[in-house]
């Protein structure tokens, strides 16, 4: 089997996605721990208008979630033979520690 760079870039690509995907989960997890030991309702909680206390953490989601939308779509493109180069993002260095 032939691997070509496309091929490289999307396998850089998926590594990125999952690595999005276990931080996404992770924070999730802290949020809604967070979220039922204030006895807080979904609405309320994730409105970082309101919960200014994880508002940091609400918005680092939401980009996170961002960033596996514009992955995913490299990686649609290298299944669909095109050529494409995915910037390196911001949005992945780790906050959920």
């Amino acid at each position: 089997m032939d691997i070509n760079e496309n091929d490289t870039r999307f396998l850089r690509v998926m590594k990125s996605y999952f690595e999005a995907k276990t931080q996404a989960a992770n924070l999730k997890r802290r949020l809604e721990e967070a979220r039922k030991s204030a006895d807080s309702k979904i609405a309320d909680f994730y409105d970082p208008r309101v919960n200014w206390a994880w508002a940091e953490e609400i918005a680092r989601i939401h980009a996170l979630k961002a960033e596996m939308n514009r992955l995913m779509v490299a990686a649609e493109a290298w299944a669909n033979g095109e050529v494409f180069d995915v910037p390196p993002s911001n949005h992945m260095r780790d906050q959920t520690s």
